[in-house]
């Protein structure tokens, strides 16, 4: 069994040495990270090298990804699928089993729109990003996906084979969004710190050879997301195949 984690860590609005110690103590064997700035990447690198040994980082802002890792990478590459959202891909070596890893974060919607009606450019970003999990399976797409269970984005993945792990294992609504406004702390204490999401726009997608045994939601770093976690595992039916090349699970 492994724990993934999927992080929109705001652009800096995770201060760096809040971040790094929720990501010391937060248990997760493989993480996607969304909107990574330069310091924080640079924050990751110098201090849980430990935690992570291997990782890949992008720390541009908005369009910023990372991965962290407490197995071996290999073959990270970015994914130029949409106009100024490159997504990261990146083979993680489970105990001998390649497991395919995909951070994504597409464009918002408009919020009039957010729960119907995704950026035109966004559903077909999906849709590749779909392709791609599909035809290199076992894969784990996770990321800031700018929409909720009900919209066509959420269909689409659902209609392609993929599978939401909160929607199979979580409880309660597993709510991201927004759990901070802005960057200032007097604002944020003024409406009544911590802040209480009320969007589900954070994912955690597996592909049919997975399963999700628990999913759940934290309180995170003090980003406008909160963190999405899951515990997951090979499916029955695969750990069962003779020759299968690996598992997540004994």
């Amino acid at each position: 069994m492994m724990t993934v984690m999927t992080y929109n860590v705001g652009n800096g609005l995770a201060a760096t040495p809040t971040l790094v110690r929720y990501l010391r103590t937060a248990a997760a064997d493989l993480v996607g990270l969304q909107e990574v700035a330069a310091e924080q990447a640079a924050a990751i690198v110098e201090q849980l090298a430990d935690v992570y040994p291997f990782r890949v980082l992008v720390g541009t802002g908005i369009p910023g990804k990372g991965v962290l890792s407490r197995f071996p990478l290999r073959d990270a590459r970015q994914l130029s699928l949409a106009p100024d959202r490159p997504d990261l891909c990146v083979e993680a070596d489970v105990d001998g089993l390649c497991l395919t890893v995909l951070v994504a974060h597409p464009s918002p919607p408009r919020l009039r729109n957010l729960s119907r009606r995704p950026a035109q450019e966004a559903i077909g970003q999906l849709a590749q990003l779909a392709e791609i999990a599909v035809a290199h399976a076992p894969a784990v797409l996770m990321g800031d996906f700018n929409m909720v269970a009900r919209s066509a984005g959420h269909a689409l993945l659902s209609a392609a084979g993929l599978r939401d792990a909160f929607q199979l294992s979580g409880t309660g609504r597993g709510f991201t969004l927004p759990a901070r406004l802005g960057y200032s702390e007097r604002l944020n204490r003024a409406l009544g710190w911590p802040l209480l999401p009320f969007l589900r726009v954070d994912y955690i997608w597996l592909t049919q050879q997975l399963e999700a045994t628990d999913s759940w939601t934290e309180r995170g770093a003090e980003s406008d997301h909160r963190p999405v976690l899951a515990r997951l595992q090979l499916a029955a039916q695969v750990t069962s195949q003779p020759g299968a090349n690996g598992r997540l699970a004994p």
